[in-house]
């Protein structure tokens, strides 16, 4: 598979609808919606160095924590049924159609499915990395596609759906791992930014997964 060609297609499919691409992964980021990508909120260690009070070092550990805690939940309660309607965005995008900030939140009448699979997608990758970091990895890149197999099939459950990504990534595991290498340049470049080039990079590696899953669902396989 031409990795080269599926981020070309990506960013032409971004081209010029790069500002509501980007505030759909800003929200989806900040609320654990991401298909693929890493947060660009820069962490309180870039300015630890700086001499702070025991007191405040404390104090400002305590909010760091708190505000972590936050995230932490809405990303575990929403972030499953935020995938969903993320992949809903960019297949739509991909396919030419309109699109809209709302796409995001469009699935929430599927919340308990959106929550089964972000759950179980975790809970089987964190068995495998028990094991080895390869076997995680593998299943990790094996449930990949689960989000865009159920926005295109709502009749799924969540475990229905996860079978199918292991049906349909089987031969082309190999090809989503060479796809993610491609882009470890870019976010290298990102951490010179404190990770805020994270902000343009998570669409871009998001259009390029709806890319990919068009790509291996050209022939049925499902």
């Amino acid at each position: 598979m031409d990795t080269k060609e599926i981020r070309r297609q990506a960013r032409a499919h971004l081209q010029g609808n790069w500002g509501l691409s980007i505030g759909v992964a800003v929200v989806a980021c900040l609320l654990g919606g991401l298909l693929t990508g890493m947060s660009f909120i820069p962490e309180i260690s870039y300015w630890k160095q700086l001499d702070f009070s025991e007191t405040w070092e404390i104090r400002e550990g305590l909010r760091i924590g708190f505000k972590n805690g936050i995230f932490g939940l809405a990303s575990f309660l929403l972030g499953g049924v935020l995938q969903l309607g993320y992949a809903r965005f960019l297949l739509r995008q991909h396919d030419g159609k309109p699109t809209e900030f709302n796409d995001l939140f469009s699935q929430f009448d599927r919340f308990g499915t959106g929550f089964a699979q972000h759950f179980l997608r975790s809970l089987y990758t964190l068995l495998w990395s028990l094991l080895l970091i390869v076997p995680g990895i593998i299943a990790a890149l094996s449930y990949a596609m689960t989000p865009f197999i159920l926005e295109e099939h709502p009749e799924l459950t969540a475990s229905e759906a996860i079978r199918r990504s292991k049906e349909l990534m089987r031969g082309h595991k190999t090809d989503l791992f060479i796809l993610e290498l491609t882009f470890i340049g870019w976010s290298l470049l990102c951490i010179l930014t404190l990770n805020l080039g994270h902000i343009a990079l998570n669409p871009y590696k998001n259009a390029a997964y709806a890319v990919f899953y068009r790509e291996i669902t050209k022939k049925p396989q499902l």
